[in-house]
């Protein structure tokens, strides 16, 4: 392919193309040309040259980045080849200047590859960065160059921002160090340069927001760059110049700028100064508070003074949030006599917090527009950031100190909010949405629980007066913020509400579902969610099937018709409640049939173009738990549900649903563990399909699939054993053993062969098995492999016996048997955790050190003792004392190719099966079998345990003996 600048101009040219064939054909091109070592210099180049069209450029300058993102530093398994050593550096020669001397839009691409290299390269890689940058910042400062100012302190911005978030190691305080050495002085000089410009130019009478916009940008780069670099710790440097720097950030907050504040932009500007210089503040109020404090008082009175003059404005939300934050880290603090003068904390509440809960016009537009974000803000906590969130951390912090203060002040408002709402309803319902409000955002999470408290009103009098009323409202469209408010306090406090009074309401959420809001409606669903889940003292749940029987039928009409509203065809809060309540109803065949029809017939219209994740998950759980607990009553039931469900699974599988795939195996998995054998024909095409190698290539379906297998293998033994079908699934199970990160995967199936099939069945094929797993123990031996091969052998001495464990393992290897003991088995039996796997590896070791010839055998007498005292170690020592386990990392080169994530389904979940259910205490199956084989042999083995056991294990296993009446003579 033709390698000059005319054809790159012409490739990027096309890109821009409304035609799909010539922009197709030109990123075809250009993904071949990136190949060549030196594409990033041509690119790059291409970028410089002013003779080409700026529309060009900039889609180069795009390209550009993206070429540096993939291949600057690529991981080791990237099939994409790194940019060689001598164009990086090349490349690094070019930027700055370059970069410096483009357009805005393409100087910001610039500043993000300039950037993305610093990421890896800066500083140790790139020593002459720094210098450069220091170098053109004082020539552009000179010249009053603000474009490549603001370039410069946007890219020195984004290469210290790494200083906020890495943890603190001595690496990173020596790059800390190195920058500080180098940019601290410079810093200061242009944001005194610039603060000393911006006062000329407003004395002069001739400033315009053109002139002022870069200066104000240039000093907030400023405060952004002095966050970054005094995050970690107080530099010496600006400890000696805080008053220089301190004295600029008072100004800012104090003063005004008319020239600016006139217009929406200028304000945004100047707010989004102040909102820096205040998370400044806020950094070394709780970072470098003895230094600080010299400057606090005066800081305090300046953000409180501009709080007030702050507007209700969404735009302005930032730097009221930055303001209050501050406010409210000084009232926690050792200086929080600050908040306990006269008049102080009512003057908070009514200037602070009141204006800032009270719903604004955005609130109510966003609860009208936009339902989903609505909810995330108000429902979900995710709005810590959100003016109402923060005034309320505010009263928070000051009742820390103050608390009978905060809350006398806070129940006079709600007296007075209430009040206003009584004398007239119509006008006035901001003021009870605001009194409830204020309740709910400083009730108190306790630790640990999903409860809240509150020390402000009395809970159930509160709700009886105030709450009630309004669920009782048969208009369910009627302010339905209000009605959203009274949900939201009832599903908060629901713990308080007594059962009998919350029962009597319960056909008044079930109404709430048919409201035309979709917050009310949403919340209602939520309400009925969380009562549900609400548990007394010891656990028990305290809403039982019986409670919710008398409304059963219309709740569930109301739930499947509210997700017919505009907006809600998808609303995860319904199919949340949905599947809750399919949970714990009472499932006969008059609610299962009309379900079964809703749910299979959202199934297949979201199979068209899956896109809420949540809402998806809620959904299948809700398939699975009505097929669960509707099975559970009434078996027979199962073929309605196949009916149903059939189509809905088949069409995912055909059309290849990649997001549905692991929900449809594990619901296929549930159904087929319903099923009494034969199995059916339907099925056995599943498990064609299922053996085919290509369904097995998407890592994300491999634990559905295993659960299905698993089924198969478990309810139709004979059929597995037939038409090739058991090598077919060696041939999976071998596949993911080898893997590091499905070898877990691997041994599920393995087990369930070691189950389900005869040994005459799978005997024929132990050679092979123990090759793969003995291979793997030499290739990549990790704890956890080790863990589950101890397992199926453990598993394989219960089913199939001590004898033909020997003799299958001896048969790949003269004597490997005693060696895997030695090596394996022995030093990591501690090593199990799990009361299923615990008995069942202590039962098998057992088995062996009892009822194996070689084990048993004058040679093998340490073995012996060894496997013993590893059995004793295991069933009286505390998991904690004998586990010391390293977390191992995951193998990234494994989980590569993850498009889709697996995600369990909790409801379709496969009961842990104990296949040693006759065994009840491993400690006494050790002593008595112990005791019976010593019998045999008196005189034999009171040697062998004083040899080989720790005199620990020595008085353990005495003292099983002991407990179950045993001796070993």
């Amino acid at each position: 392919m033709a390698w000059t600048p005319e054809f790159l101009s012409r490739c990027f040219f096309d890109t821009l193309s409304p035609l799909p064939e010539p922009r197709r054909a030109a990123e075809t091109n250009l993904a071949e040309l990136s190949n060549k070592p030196e594409y990033g210099l041509a690119v790059l180049e291409l970028v410089a040259n002013p003779a080409v069209d700026e529309q060009i450029r900039q889609a180069a300058a795009v390209n550009f980045k993206n070429h540096l993102r993939s291949r600057w530093s690529p991981p080791p398994d990237s099939p994409l080849s790194p940019i060689p050593d001598s164009v990086k550096n090349q490349i690094k020669t070019l930027i700055v200047s370059l970069m410096l001397n483009s357009s805005p839009r393409i100087q910001s691409q610039l500043s993000e590859s300039l950037s993305l290299i610093g990421k890896y390269d800066f500083p140790k890689s790139w020593t002459s960065l720094l210098p450069e940058l220091v170098s053109n910042l004082k020539l552009a400062s000179e010249s009053n160059n603000y474009v490549s100012v603001n370039g410069i302190l946007g890219t020195a911005n984004s290469i210290f921002k790494k200083f906020r978030y890495q943890y603190k190691t001595n690496d990173l305080l020596l790059d800390l160090k190195y920058c500080l050495d180098n940019f601290a002085a410079p810093l200061l000089e242009i944001f005194l340069r610039t603060a000393s410009l911006i006062d000329m130019t407003l004395s002069s009478g001739n400033a315009s927001p053109v002139t002022l916009k870069p200066l104000f940008e240039s000093q907030r780069l400023c405060c952004r760059i002095f966050f970054s670099l005094n995050f970690q710790e107080l530099p010496e440097f600006f400890e000696d110049h805080m008053s220089e720097w301190m004295a600029e950030f008072r100004k800012y907050l104090t003063s005004n700028y008319p020239v600016l504040e006139s217009s929406a932009d200028g304000l945004s500007v100047v707010d989004d100064l102040r909102a820096a210089v205040c998370e400044n503040i806020s950094l070394y109020m709780e970072k470098n508070e003895e230094e600080f404090q010299g400057y606090l008082n005066e800081f305090v009175l300046a953000v409180w003074t501009l709080l007030g003059n702050v507007s209700q404005s969404s735009a302005r939300d930032r730097l009221a949030v930055t303001a209050i934050k501050f406010l409210t880290t000084v009232s926690a603090s050792v200086h929080h006599s600050l908040f306990a003068g006269e008049g102080v904390i009512p003057q908070i509440c009514q200037s602070i917090v009141i204006p800032n809960v009270r719903l604004r016009d955005d609130d109510e537009e966003l609860f009208e527009m936009n339902y989903v974000e609505f909810i995330r803000r108000d429902m979900e906590g995710s709005d810590l950031d959100t003016r109402r969130r923060i005034a309320c951390e505010l009263l928070k912090g000051i009742a820390t100190n103050y608390k009978k203060q905060v809350t006398d002040v806070v129940t006079a408002q709600i007296q007075s909010l209430l009040g206003s709402y009584a004398t007239n309803p119509a006008a006035n319902w901001k003021d009870k949405d605001c009194a409830i409000d204020l309740v709910v955002s400083l009730a108190i999470k306790k630790a640990g629980g999903t409860s809240v408290s509150t020390d402000i009103i009395d809970v159930q009098s509160f709700f009886a007066s105030v709450i009630v009323p309004e669920l009782q409202n048969q208009d369910v469209n009627g302010y339905p913020m209000l009605k959203a408010g009274a949900l939201k306090f009832f599903t908060m406090f629901r713990y308080h509400i007594p059962k009998t009074l919350a029962i009597q309401l319960f056909p008044d959420l079930v109404r709430y579902l048919s409201a035309e809001s979709n917050v009310v409606h949403s919340y209602a669903a939520s309400c009925i969610e969380k009562l549900l889940l609400v548990k007394d003292d010891g656990g028990r749940a305290r809403y039982a099937a019986a409670d919710i029987t008398p409304f059963l039928q219309v709740l569930m009409n109301n739930l499947f018709n509210a997700l017919k509203f505009p907006e809600s065809e998808e609303n995860q809060y319904i199919m949340k409640c949905i599947m809750r309540v399919l949970g714990v109803a009472e499932i006969s065949p008059n609610i299962a049939g009309p379900c079964i029809a809703g749910l299979t017939s959202i199934l297949n219209e979201v199979c068209k173009n899956p896109k809420n994740p949540i809402f998806n998950h809620y959904l299948f759980e809700s398939v699975a738990v009505l097929v669960r607990r509707a099975c559970e009553r009434d078996i027979s039931l199962i073929h309605a549900f196949e009916e149903s469900l059939f189509p809905s699974l088949q069409l995912i599988l055909a059309n290849d649903v990649t997001e549905f795939l692991p929900y449809a195996f594990q619901l296929l998995a549930q159904l087929v563990e319903l099923n009494r054998p034969p199995i059916s024909a339907t099925y056995m095409q599943i498990f064609t399909l299922l053996l085919s190698p290509d369904t097995w290539k998407r890592n994300s379906n491999v634990p559905a699939l295993v659960r299905l297998l698993q089924a198969f293998l478990q309810k139709a033994p004979n059929e597995i054993n037939q038409e090739g079908r058991l090598s077919q699934v060696l041939g999976i199970f071998n596949r993911l053993v080898s893997s590091p990160s499905t070898d877990e995967q691997g041994f599920y199936v393995l087990n369930t062969i070691i189950e389900s099939l005869e040994y005459g069945v799978i005997a024929p094929y132990m050679v092979h098995i123990w090759n793969a797993l003995f291979t793997r123990l030499q290739t990549k031996r990790t704890v956890k492999f080790v863990k589950s091969f101890l397992i199926f052998m453990s598993l394989f001495v219960v089913k199939h016996g001590s004898a033909n464990i020997v003799d299958t393992m001896n048969s790949v290897q003269p004597n490997i048997f005693i060696m895997i003991l030695e090596q394996f088995w022995i030093p990591n039996l501690k090593l199990i955790t799990g009361h299923i796997e615990v008995k069942l590896t202590a039962v098998a070791s057992t088995r062996l050190i009892c009822e194996s010839h070689n084990l048993l055998d004058a040679t093998a007498v340490r073995h012996w003792g060894k496997m013993l005292d590893s059995i004793v170690t295991l069933l009286s020592q505390p998991e904690e004392n004998r586990v010391e386990e390293e977390p191992e990392m995951p193998d990234i080169a494994d989980t590569v190719g993850y498009t889709v994530s697996f995600v369990n389904l909790y409801n379709a979940g496969k009961k842990e099966e104990d296949p040693l259910k006759d065994i009840k205490d491993p400690r006494e199956f050790l002593a008595t079998s112990l005791a019976k084989l010593a019998s045999l042999s008196p005189g034999r083995y009171p040697q062998i345990i004083s040899e080989n056991l720790d005199p620990a294990n020595q008085a353990a296993l005495l003292q099983f003996c002991s407990t179950y009446n045993c001796t070993i003579v």
